[in-house]
């Protein structure tokens, strides 16, 4: 491994930060609002985790703000290109805030290694905060520390990077599973009898490699694949509730709900919906049929 990815790696293994990580994570779920807010901020109504988009203004303002403090420091009578830098550090300074909020928002539903990442990258992008709020305050180092401020941005964010990428905080956690249905995702397949599905509860059965998570109710039959696409948990280890769509199942692990029907996400930190899957009953015996890639 690179030297610059066994150093983003090493925050993950910090089992110190447990404590601090734990209690952060009550705070934040505690006192983040819930609701439509709460999914606004974990990116729901757009398909996928809104924080890494949010994070764009300020990144990118702070590095506006550091390339007009250098050509002001480098062109001759350019001492006039601060003025504009200080406003983009406070653009910068200002929308940190709602970004911070979908970031914790986020951090609440990972697992502890990713939480002990996450933290170190929210360490990095509060000094910036700090060194962007005491420009406001300064004249004579107020660039310097504008500087200082972008390139701890700069760091977390690379950071915050490597936990989507390397440890997959917020990606999609099902993309894949269409393409394991192999033949069921093309045309519908059998994965048994009936009657030997247990009636009223959550099962597991595979198409092609894809598992998948089962209810029957009588005769009637409904699917979708089991792996959650918010962290990757089996969804037959859930539990069913009635939603206004239909049946729905709620993940055992972070409380993300699916609806049956769609896949469609109607409940907690998940943004990305569920592949789902097309059931047939046929002489007793279930026929299904993976559809995918999921619409949100």
């Amino acid at each position: 491994m690179s030297l610059i990815g066994t150093l983003f790696d090493a925050p993950s293994r910090l089992t110190a930060l447990d404590p601090v990580a734990a209690r952060a994570g009550a705070l934040a779920d505690r006192l983040l609002p819930g609701g439509r807010v709460r999914a606004l901020l974990h990116g729901r109504p757009f398909g996928h985790p809104a924080h890494p988009a949010m994070a764009m203004l300020p990144v990118g303002t702070s590095i506006s703000a550091l390339l007009l403090d250098a050509a002001a420091s480098a062109l001759p009578g350019g001492r006039g290109l601060h003025a504009p830098a200080r406003g983009l550090a406070a653009v910068a300074l200002a929308s940190a805030v709602p970004t911070a909020l979908a970031g914790w928002a986020d951090y609440t539903g990972l697992h502890r290694d990713q939480q002990r990442t996450a933290l170190v990258h929210a360490t990095g992008n509060a000094v910036a905060v700090t060194c962007w709020a005491a420009s406001m305050l300064t004249g004579r180092r107020a660039a310097l520390l504008r500087t200082a401020g972008t390139l701890a941005a700069g760091a977390a964010g690379a950071l915050g990077g490597h936990l989507s990428y390397r440890w997959a905080a917020g990606a999609n956690h099902a993309e894949h599973l269409p393409h394991l249905a192999g033949a069921a995702q093309r045309e519908h397949v059998d994965i048994g009898a009936l009657e030997d599905l247990p009636d009223g509860e959550l099962t597991r059965r595979h198409a092609g490699d894809a598992p998948l998570c089962v209810l029957r109710r009588g005769s009637s039959v409904r699917a979708l694949t089991d792996t959650c696409t918010h962290l990757g948990a089996g969804l037959h280890g859930g539990e069913v509730r009635e939603g206004p769509g239909g049946p729905e199942v709620v993940c055992p692990w972070h409380g993300s709900a699916f609806r049956f029907d769609d896949g469609r996400v109607v409940d907690g930190p998940a943004t990305a919906p569920q592949p789902a899957v097309d059931v047939r009953v046929a002489d007793g015996r279930v026929l299904v049929r993976v559809d995918g890639p999921p619409q949100s």
